[in-house]
Parts: C-alpha cells; sequence; structure tokens
C-alpha cells in the first residue's frame, strides 16, 4: 500500500509539456533509451522518488501523442484523458515483469484509455445528437481534414476490438507489425490478419461514406 501511494504521488506531481509534439519518442526494445527508461522503471519500482519523475517524464510525450492520435487534437477531454492515463501507468507498473519494452506497455494503456474516452463521448454525443441536428456549420478546409480524422475514428470505434487496436497503433500511432505484436501479445501473423480485415472494413465504409481515397 506505502508503494502504491508513493507511485500515486509521483502521477499527482509530474507536469506535462504543453510544447511536446504530437508525434511521440518511443525508445526501441535494445536500444540505450529503451534501456534507460526500463532502469527508471525498475529503481522507481524500489521507491526511489527521483527516478519514478523522471520515468514519467520520460513518458509523457508518448502518452500525450497516444491521446492525441487516437482522440484528435481538440478533443475537449484530451488533457484529462493525458492525465488518467500516467496514472494508470503508475498503478499498473508494479505488474510489468520487464519481459519485453516497457514503453509498450506504456502504449498498450494509454491507448486503453483513450479509446475507452473516445467511446464514452461518442455515447454521449449520440445521446445529444437530436438536440443539435438543425445546426450546420460552415466547414473550412482545415476542418475538412479534421472531420475526415474523426470519422475514422467513429469508424475505429464501431469496429471493436481487437481490429481497431492494431488499426489504431499502426495507422495514427506508427508502429510496426512486431511492435504491435509485442504490445498486443499476439503472433505478427496474426497482427496481419487483423490489419487486412479491418482496413479492409474502414475501405467499405469510407466508400459509403464517399471518403474512399480515389484510385490512381
Amino acid at each position: 500500500m506505502a508503494l502504491q501511494s508513493f507511485f500515486m504521488r509521483g502521477a499527482c506531481t509530474v507536469q506535462p509539456n504543453e510544447s511536446t509534439e504530437a508525434t511521440p519518442a518511443q525508445p526501441g526494445a535494445g536500444t540505450a533509451a529503451g534501456e534507460k527508461l526500463n532502469e527508471e522503471a525498475r529503481q522507481a519500482l524500489r521507491g526511489n522518488h527521483f527516478a519514478l519523475q523522471q520515468f514519467l517524464q520520460a513518458i509523457m510525450p508518448q502518452v500525450r501523442g497516444i491521446c492525441r492520435g487516437i482522440m484528435g487534437r481538440n478533443h475537449a477531454d484530451l488533457e484529462d484523458a493525458i492525465q488518467d492515463c500516467v496514472v494508470d501507468v503508475v498503478r499498473a507498473l508494479p505488474k510489468f515483469r520487464f519481459d519485453a519494452d516497457v514503453s509498450h506497455y506504456v502504449t498498450k494503456i494509454a491507448a486503453r484509455r483513450a479509446v475507452s474516452v473516445v467511446q464514452r463521448s461518442r455515447t454521449r454525443a449520440q445521446r445529444y445528437a437530436a438536440m443539435d441536428s438543425c445546426a450546420i456549420p460552415v466547414m473550412t478546409f482545415d476542418d475538412g481534414l479534421e472531420a475526415h480524422a474523426k470519422l475514422v475514428r467513429n469508424l475505429l470505434a464501431e469496429l471493436g476490438e481487437p481490429q481497431s487496436t492494431v488499426l489504431r497503433l499502426r495507422l495514427m500511432l506508427g508502429h510496426s507489425i512486431g511492435e504491435i505484436a509485442s504490445i498486443t501479445g499476439v503472433s505478427m501473423n496474426t497482427v496481419k490478419t487483423r490489419l487486412r480485415l479491418g482496413k479492409s472494413y474502414l475501405r467499405r465504409q469510407l466508400e459509403r461514406s464517399g471518403e474512399a481515397p480515389r484510385a490512381r
């Protein structure tokens, strides 16, 4: 219990860097940065407060990038979701076995939280959709791009697990097939199958909405 309280205090004191770009720096397994992050996590688990702060500051760009990629940069609950992700990581860290890269563990936890927030927001929006049915905003070029991204996010929410997870990791966060396999705990062949099926679903739905890319 004392160790859990120590972690939670650390999570509450870490400050997000607002200047962080949306693309997170994710150290790969076996790299110097990845080994450094793993060591900071180990030291944090031993009660080293400074190591905990270093670890949380190191994962913040990754967490922020994942949340922005899944939720969109303008989502009303983005900042709350980022902080919730950090708390989730802190709570789950004692269960990590260090048999893989801790950054993959962070990605899995943060993506799960971000998806959960998107699904709750979508349910809320559907509940009050009738109230806004008469409001038709004027759409600019940038609004059009964001609307397309929002459409894809909504389609992924409809797709559900586990295909939506691999699609988010691949299309929104740029992970390789091998990294996705490590994060999700399945084989690379399974990842490829889920990607193929998920992309096929997205393509069909985008074609129906008129948003599918044109063949060249």
